[in-house]
């Protein structure tokens, strides 16, 4: 084509980009992916929603660090009870607050 200037668009790409990231990779053969992320993305973004769903409940992280016999105790207590660790902290901080 004479007269016609060819113009080249440069795209980027972002790892989390879920709607381009098809027009990017190769064709591959064989089992298909369950997800077209690698595992580190995957786990980054299921990390996120995790912290989005645990906002939005109103939760907040807390880290603590205690002593390894205390913790046996608090895991035991948590079986005999069939609850979470985390679940028997918080009630028996409730418990403390009310006295």
């Amino acid at each position: 084509m004479a007269g016609s200037q060819d113009s080249f668009v440069a795209m980027s790409i972002q790892p989390e980009d879920r709607t381009t990231i098809d027009m990017f990779t190769p064709v591959e053969r064989g089992r298909p992916k369950s997800s077209p992320y690698d595992r580190s993305t995957q786990l980054k973004l299921s990390k996120r929603l995790q912290r989005h769903r645990d906002r939005h409940k109103g939760l907040r992280r807390l880290e603590v660090k205690l002593n390894a016999e205390v913790v046996e105790l608090l895991d035991g207590l948590a079986a005999e009870l069939g609850i979470s660790r985390a679940q028997v902290i918080e009630s028996g901080l409730m418990r403390l607050l009310e006295e």
